[in-house]
């Protein structure tokens, strides 16, 4: 066998053990209950998801925001984030409703990760630190491509003794002001409250979220106003 046939072997090998893998994960959680990817039809490369997914130069993104800070600048607000393309990163000009865009409410992030690339002061400005610790938390659940297959686990969440798993529960068609989507619900559940994030395969953020603490007490809940590119 030359050489060049024995790496095509062999990555066909590992990607076989890749898929397998997959499977057994979904399968152990409790998935392949909804349509889609099941046992005979293992899940691939289309069923993933990753954070930025389709963000195009220029593409803008409006979302609407609550916190949990009573009173905030930014409650109930429409957050505008446009996203211009800078080779590796992306610069973001980020502000609420119509107000001017400065460069205090400029960030740069990863392609890759989604994160912020050199120094942001969070701390001095509480709009960028908003939308980090909301819109933008899901790239800490997806630190890495992940499957939209109902039952695969995306991530755990330890409370106090417990490990809380962070999985896609269901497939749902969620209605936002920028429009109807199917969607997958990513979810758990701590206490009597759920916290739910809908992920639609093609768009880069997730298009509506609702997130507790483990006091059932709202943290942030935002859903996408509009979309355009």
């Amino acid at each position: 066998m030359t050489p060049k046939k024995a790496i095509l072997v062999t990555s066909g090998i590992l990607g076989f053990l890749g898929i397998l893998v997959s499977i057994v994960i979904i399968a152990i959680g409790g998935g392949f209950s909804g349509p889609g990817a099941s046992i005979f039809n293992p899940p691939s490369e289309k069923d993933l998801w990753r954070v930025g997914n389709n963000l195009l130069n220029g593409t803008e993104l409006i979302y609407s925001l609550t916190t949990s800070v009573p009173n905030h600048l930014i409650n109930n607000k429409n957050i505008s984030m446009i996203f211009i393309n800078e080779g590796d990163r992306w610069k973001v000009l980020i502000s609420f409703d119509k107000l001017k865009k400065t460069n205090a409410n400029n960030v740069s992030l990863s392609k890759l990760s989604f994160t912020p690339v050199g120094i942001v002061n969070y701390s001095s400005d509480s709009l960028l630190g908003e939308v980090s610790s909301s819109i933008f938390a899901i790239r800490d659940i997806a630190r890495e491509p992940k499957y939209l297959i109902v039952g695969a686990i995306w991530d755990t969440m330890d409370v106090g003794t417990l490990s809380i798993p962070l999985r896609i529960t269901k497939i749902e068609n969620v209605k936002t002001a920028g429009g109807s989507f199917d969607s997958f619900v990513l979810s758990y559940q701590i206490g009597n409250k759920e916290s739910r994030i809908y992920l639609v395969k093609g768009l880069p953020l997730p298009v509506k979220s609702e997130v507790y603490n483990a006091n059932g007490t709202l943290i942030y809940k935002y859903e996408l106003v509009s979309f355009k590119r």
